[in-house]
């Protein structure tokens, strides 16, 4: 994507954002400027009820991905975390690689997909390792693969390689879900519009807030709006980071989110409204 158009094309989208007028013609509306009703959103085919609107438990339980990405978890955290998965009707299972395989054995013959990360959780590694990565991730079990974004080129407007860096991932996991996450919580609003813009173009089927492991923060309402604005319907919208609660996972998806990510997925599904 040439620089002039991204940048007229944050500049739209920040203007409409700031001043509550319509977006371009690419956008989805904003959670407060949708109409009652349901609202579709990308999540692998499932409709969500529109944003501010309280989801009943299953359907909420659906969008979540149940994770334990703790370097210290162990067979029985990660068996224990695919029966609750299987048991609460979570939409998949979020593990570092090596607990892939033992995810595609345990959650055979179940409807919970597995999803596993590459890049984690610095986003620093070079292109060819990520893609490595994803491809074998994808070869021994992953149905979804979940990137960190090169932050620091990012922050460097360095937008030709950022683009080039999530291809590689795209193309390596083979037509799977690819997400990519980009740390919101350390990027200024535009680049957080301009490094959704470039994943779209990349050919990403997701953006996601944060690794949830930076010291800056998680999600935030904000970046969600922003990253919605920018992909409209056509890329999912990921919240993961500091989600601990239904009343925080239920803002995110009012606030444009269509996949939650987080380790309190059973708390949040037996909270009562």
């Amino acid at each position: 994507m040439d620089d002039r158009d991204l940048d007229r094309i944050a500049e739209q989208i920040l203007e409409r954002v700031e001043g509550g007028g319509p977006l371009p013609a690419h956008c989805s509306p904003l959670p407060s400027q949708l109409p009652g009703g349901t609202a579709e959103r990308r999540n692998g085919g499932t409709p969500l009820p529109a944003p501010g609107s309280l989801l009943p438990e299953k359907d909420l339980a659906s969008i979540i991905d149940h994770t334990n990405l703790k370097p210290e978890a162990t067979r029985s955290d990660i068996y224990r975390l695919c029966g609750e998965a299987v048991e609460y009707g979570f939409f998949s299972v979020c593990v570092g690689g090596s607990w892939v395989e033992f995810c595609r054995d345990r959650l055979n013959g179940t409807d919970v997909r597995i999803v596993s990360v590459a890049g984690f959780p610095l986003g620093s590694d070079t292109s060819t390792m990520k893609a490595k990565q994803a491809a074998e991730l994808v070869e021994i079990g992953a149905d979804e693969v979940d990137m960190v974004a090169p932050i620091g080129r990012i922050l460097d407007d360095d937008w030709y390689f950022v683009e080039d860096d999530i291809a590689a991932v795209v193309n390596a996991a083979g037509g799977r879900c690819v997400k990519v996450i980009l740390e919101t919580a350390v990027l200024c609003p535009t680049r957080i519009v301009k490094a959704s813009a470039i994943a779209m173009e990349a050919g990403a089927q997701f953006v996601k807030t944060s690794t949830g492991l930076h010291p800056a923060g998680g999600a935030s309402e904000e970046a969600v709006s922003l990253m919605n604005a920018a992909v409209g319907d056509r890329l999912g919208v990921k919240a993961a980071g500091g989600i601990r609660d239904r009343e925080s996972a239920l803002r995110m998806v009012a606030a444009g989110a269509t996949r939650i990510g987080t380790s309190s997925g059973v708390q949040i599904v037996r909270t009562a409204d």
